[in-house]
């Protein structure tokens, strides 16, 4: 099944663009509709930052991504993020 999205035609394997999001950088725990990526912003690559996501197939269970050292995009499905006050920005994408 073939995606129409943005004036082109996406096969059912090809990656989508992301249309919307929004941006936490605040410390604050979020919780929001399930999202189809998150983007991690780090301009400090020498310390490694811990970031813990709650992903939208086990609602409450928090899963801890560590290490993180580079933007990173991780394509992941999300409903909760805490954590955020260790990195720079995060971008959720939709």
């Amino acid at each position: 099944m073939d995606v129409r999205a943005f004036g082109s035609v996406y096969g059912q394997t090809a990656a989508l663009p992301y249309a919307s999001g929004f941006m936490i950088n605040d410390g604050v725990d979020k919780t929001f509709p399930s999202c189809r990526a998150i983007y991690v912003e780090n301009s400090n690559k020498n310390a490694d930052k811990i970031l813990k996501v709650s992903l939208s197939d086990a609602p409450g269970t928090w899963i801890t991504l560590e290490h993180i050292r580079t933007d990173v995009l991780l394509p992941i499905s999300a409903t909760a993020i805490s954590g955020a006050s260790t990195i720079d920005n995060i971008y959720v994408l939709y």
